[in-house]
Formats: C-alpha cells, structure tokens, sequence
C-alpha cells in the first residue's frame, strides 16, 4: 500500500469532515450534488428502514452524506483501492457513521452474490474513461477515473437492487447514450438532471435515476445551472452544498 499524502476538508457547512488525496481524484460537485439527490429521494419516500449501495465509494463522501442526513439507513460502500478505502474508513470514525456505513474492499466485478437483490438504492459515480485511453500523470486519479467494462458496470448496479429499487448514478452528457443503451433491458422509468456550467453552456454532467424494472417514460428534469454571470455559485446549487439535500419529483 502506497502511503499517500492527505488533506482534511469540510463539507455541509463544516458538518462533515473527509480526509482525501492532497495530489489525485478529489471529491467535488459530482459526489455532493449525486448525494443530495439521494436525500432527498429518501425524504420524499418515507421509509422507515433502507438498504444502500454505495459502488466505487472512493473516500466515502457520499456514504458519508448520506448517513449523515438519515437516520434509518444501512450503507454498504464498495471500494477496491486500498488508499481510498483506508481514507473511507477513517472518515467513516472520524464523522461518527460506523454504525450506519461499512466498507467493503472488492471490485464491482467480483462482488459478493449475497449481495445481489439485496438493497433498495445503488448510487456510484463511476470511472468513466475506457482503458485504452490516455493515462493520467497521477496514478490515483487514473484509477478513480478508469473503467474497464461500464456495461458491466451498470448491469452489476442493477442486479444489486430489489425488484423497483432505484439507481442513481451520475456521469458526463456525452456518454448518454450509452448509458440508457447498457440500462434498458433491465431498469427503467428514467429521470435526467442535467448540469450546465452556467445558463448560456449546454449541460456537462447528468444525474440519471432508474428503477428496477420500471416501465414508465423517461423524463427529462429542469437542471440546475451551477454557476451565475459573475462566476458564483446559484443560490440553489449553494442551498444543495450547505444542506446536502435536492428534493425532486419522483
């Protein structure tokens, strides 16, 4: 195991504390608002006990948000890099949540079969550049960000929910495609989100919210622009990285 070089952030107004690579993948808006998403999905439903994936959870920061926010919650968060499942840990103690978030050290692709049918929402921010692509200088952010197989991927995902669970995961527009593509034969009901840099860009990022076995239309949701004329955030997207909640219709 490499002993790599951390920094100490907050997050929620201070609320939350994560330890994470000083040089590599970092957490930003993607894991904040995708969380966010899930809380207020939670909110909404109402229900009294939960059963959450949380699938290539790198440092935990949306386990952490989530466990946060919600009380009946259990959390399984799945990470195979070691460096990032030893800062996971830490911010799992170090924020108090042991007793809502375990970690488990294995590939999506090898998880356990226990494990399949088992919950009631999948959330992953996953590695979306293939394996034949550039390497990044930075070993860790190559590894967070690289992926061999995101069909597989996203049919693992699925196979984990119970029939009408939901799936949240958040990638690039571009990639859109592929993803309802790979998502169909198994889920449905599809929500989109987009992300725009502000209201004159086209959206960079996508929230995709899928059920298991779904069979309604596809929706495609206002969005959200980031950030306004003079470079600062909206006040919806500072509401959403204070309070870590974004309530929608479902």
């Amino acid at each position: 195991m490499v002993n790599i070089e951390k920094t100490i952030d907050m997050i929620l107004k201070g609320q939350i504390k994560i330890a994470q690579p000083k040089v590599g993948y970092r957490f930003g808006f993607d894991s904040v608002f995708l969380a966010s998403f899930v809380n207020g999905y939670i909110k909404k439903i109402n229900k009294k006990k939960l059963l959450l994936a949380d699938i290539g959870a790198g440092v935990g920061t949306i386990s952490l948000i989530v466990g946060f926010k919600n009380l009946n919650i259990e959390i399984t968060a799945v990470e195979n890099n070691e460096e990032y499942l030893k800062l996971a840990e830490e911010n799992i103690l170090s924020n108090g949540l042991n007793n809502k978030i375990k970690m488990v050290n294995e590939s999506i692709f090898n998880i356990n079969s226990k494990l399949i049918n088992h919950f009631d929402i999948v959330v992953s921010n996953p590695p979306y550049h293939s394996a034949d692509g550039n390497l990044s200088n930075n070993i860790l952010r190559d590894k967070a960000k690289r992926i061999i197989n995101l069909e597989k991927w996203l049919q693992i995902s699925i196979s984990l929910l119970k029939h009408k669970g939901t799936l949240f995961i958040i990638f690039p527009a571009g990639i859109l495609h592929n993803v309802l593509k790979y998502l169909e034969k198994s889920s449905g009901s599809f929500q989109i989100f987009p992300f725009r840099p502000n209201q004159n860009s086209s959206a960079k990022r996508l929230i995709l919210v899928a059920k298991k076995g779904g069979a309604g239309p596809t929706q495609l949701l206002s969005g959200l622009n980031l950030y306004n004329s003079k470079g600062l955030l909206t006040k919806q997207s500072q509401l959403i990285s204070e309070k870590g909640i974004y309530t929608f219709n479902i």
